[in-house]
């Protein structure tokens, strides 16, 4: 079973990756024109994210 801490770990990491696929497209497009919309949302997405596990890891161990 699966409880409301390791969920909220899981939606930490699930939120860097977000931004690092964000922050990767700007060296994989190769262009110098800087971040775009979708690498704004993108970014912007992952923070929301970590910010809503935030609230699930000091929940404690109770199961999800």
């Amino acid at each position: 079973m699966i409880t409301k801490r390791q969920l909220g770990y899981l939606f930490i990491v699930m939120g860097l990756f977000v931004m690092a696929g964000a922050l990767a497209a700007n060296y994989i497009g190769g262009r110098d024109a800087g971040f775009g919309p979708f690498q704004k949302i993108g970014l912007a997405g992952g923070v929301v994210i970590i910010l809503l596990a935030i609230p699930l890891i000091r929940l404690g161990n109770r199961p999800a």
